[in-house]
């Protein structure tokens, strides 16, 4: 049922159909649910919620609602990352094994680097909203708007961080796989490098 329901999910979003997207993935979720409480979750079961949270995300994206596919990224990246067999690591990505192991890799990787770019957009976003507060309030605002914060530091040198992890991940998996390449590499340095202008607003 979760698996049908998936495949009806990442059609509608392949399609642009939003609504259809959101129902069946809502479905989906439910139906993993209602198994993960009659046993434990499966690491299959783990990759469809994932693969879920994935697709949410892009909904969420696409509808505007950049907190909400925030928290989506968040949770499609720690699953993906619990199924990761180089766990996050990039020097182990060597002794991936097989295709399954290389599209938990994979997977893992372009989770993180769409959770470091959609972090990104959240932090000028927050920044944005804050300076719009300053102003409105008739507080002090400096050219350039306030500076950042320690929070916002932090959250800054994460998003530098893991974004470039995610590229290292994908350049040691082209090096041994046969199935991701150029093309692929190229997605996750583009991504790196969108999240990498979005930091450059603050």
């Amino acid at each position: 049922m979760a698996q049908k329901q998936l495949r009806r999910s990442q059609a509608a979003v392949a399609t642009g159909n939003w609504r259809e997207a959101a129902a069946a993935n809502r479905r989906a979720q439910l139906a993993i649910q209602r198994a993960a409480a009659a046993s434990e979750l499966t690491s299959k079961d783990a990759q469809v919620l994932a693969s879920l949270h994935y697709d949410l995300t892009e909904i969420h994206s696409v509808g505007g609602h950049l907190y909400a596919a925030v928290d989506q990224a968040e949770k499609a990246w720690q699953l993906y990352h619990r199924l990761d067999p180089a766990g996050g690591d990039p020097a182990k990505v060597d002794n991936t094994l097989g295709a399954e192991g290389e599209q938990a890799v994979a997977h893992a990787a372009d989770a993180l680097v769409r959770l470091a770019r959609l972090r990104a957009m959240r932090l000028v976003e927050s920044r944005r909203l804050a300076d719009e507060y300053s102003r409105s309030s008739g507080h002090y605002q400096p050219i350039g708007g306030q500076p950042l914060t320690p929070t916002d530091l932090q959250e800054q040198a994460w998003v530098r961080e893991h974004a470039e992890l995610a590229v290292t991940h994908y350049e040691r998996l082209t090096r041994i796989s046969a199935r991701y390449g150029e093309p692929d590499l190229a997605r996750v340095r583009s991504g790196r490098d969108r999240a990498l202008a979005a930091l450059r607003k603050l």
